[in-house]
Parts: structure tokens; sequence; C-alpha cells
């Protein structure tokens, strides 16, 4: 486990919080919407997205439930679900498919040893099916999150395992939750406000004269004093309205 400022966690993500202010959280949308949420669509849509481009895998999955919708459709013999994927994923991922398809047969796990089990399924994943699909406390932390905490913090974690970092946090908000609460954040949302940040603003070109993160050990400009991302609340929407239940037509 990575040992985090804990002062400096919170404080970055309460002024990220603030700059981000229109953006709508995991956890606004669990408490409204968490009853439409798939746990299968959730695996499915995150067991495939290693090495993928958003764009690309939002299509992929559109055209993937569009043949198998539920886990019942997908619980065919694997040699019929590889046949009938091989148009829609790339052929590395014609395993991990083959894998969920045999795992979700009695429905999608909610431990994350059962999800480990599951080919291609790694820490990330598994947090992301636990939080997004089951709406259980989790904190996925993907390569944008890891970016901006080496970034702020002077970490130099390479190309070792993010999950380090990920204990590090999740020690931080679980010593620190009351003030989280406070300011409204679940752990997931500590995951969301990163990712996003590391998106728009900490990108591998990092765009510092519009970053208001106070004391980020690797800073290359002075903030230019902006109080507000402008940042569409709805740029995450196509993904996340995938992983819910479709609504009857």
């Amino acid at each position: 486990m990575t040992v985090m400022p804990e002062d400096r966690v919170v404080r970055l993500v309460e002024e990220l919080k603030d700059w981000y202010g229109s953006f709508i959280w995991e956890s606004m949308i669990w408490a409204e919407r968490g009853h439409r949420r798939s746990p299968y669509r959730t695996l499915i849509l995150f067991g495939l997205s290693a090495r993928t481009r958003d764009r690309l895998l939002v299509e992929m999955c559109r055209r993937f439930f569009q043949m198998f919708p539920d886990a019942k459709a997908l619980s065919e013999s694997e040699s019929v679900v590889t046949e009938k994927t091989k148009s829609i994923v790339r052929p590395t991922q014609l395993p991990i498919v083959a894998s969920m398809a045999r795992a979700v047969g009695d429905g999608v796990p909610q431990q994350p040893d059962e999800l480990f089990r599951i080919r291609g399924v790694g820490e990330k994943i598994a947090e992301c099916v636990l939080v997004y699909g089951w709406g259980k406390e989790a904190l996925p932390l993907d390569a944008n999150c890891v970016r901006v905490l080496e970034r702020v913090f002077g970490f130099h974690s390479g190309r070792q395992s993010p999950a380090p970092l990920r204990e590090g946090l999740k020690c931080v908000y679980r010593k620190r939750r009351q003030e989280f609460g406070v300011l409204g954040i679940a752990m997931v949302d500590v995951h969301e406000i990163l990712r996003l940040h590391g998106q728009v603003c900490c990108a591998r070109s990092p765009e510092c004269s519009r970053c208001p993160v106070t004391g980020c050990e690797s800073r290359r400009e002075s903030w230019n004093g902006s109080r507000a991302a402008e940042v569409s609340p709805t740029m995450w929407d196509d993904w996340r309205e995938l992983i819910n239940e479709p609504t009857a037509v």
C-alpha cells in the first residue's frame, strides 16, 4: 500500500469537485437510477475495455448487447458464442467472452475472488463490476487516475500495478469518510473525479494553466485562475447508459 498524504488527498478531491461543479458523479446516478443497473452489462463493458478507446468500446458493446441483451442470451455453448462474436470483438478478446459466458450462467459474481476466475478480469475490472454493477463500495482507479496521483504527489510507480495506490486511497477515504461525506463524495466518486481530470486537463500533455490543483509536484505553468471547467456533464452518458437495463419500448 502506498501511504497517501491524507490532508492533500482531501484537498485535491475538494478542489476538483468544485472545479467540475456541473458534472454528475456515479453516487448521484446510482441514487436515482441504480435499480436499472445491470451487473451483466457492466461485466461485459468493463471486461472488454482493456486497451480499447471509449468510443470504440461503446460501439463494440452496442453491437454485443444487440446480439446478447442479457446473461441468458449469452449462456449458449462456448463454440456458438465465439462464432457469433467474431465480427464484434478482437480475436484476443474471444477467450475473454467465452470465459464470461461460462461465468454468468448462475449470475454475475458479487465477490472479487469469483470475478478473478473470469479470464481478463483483474483488480480494476473487478472493482468496476462491484461498484457500477452491484453498487458496492469500490475504487477502480484507471490509468488516468494513476497519472494524476503520480503528478500531484510526485509518486513514481512506473509500470507497476496500481494496487498500492488504490489501497492507499481507500485507506484515506475510510479514515476521512466523514469529510468526504460532507463533500457528498462516495468512494467511487474519487475515482471518477480523478479519471475526469486525467482525461480533460492532466492528460499525457498536461494543461497546467487550466489546473486548479494546489501543491502539484509536477506543475509546469501557473494556474490561470479560471473558476470552472468547461466540461459537458453528459460526456460519459454513452457508456453509462449502456450498463443500464434497457427501458421498455
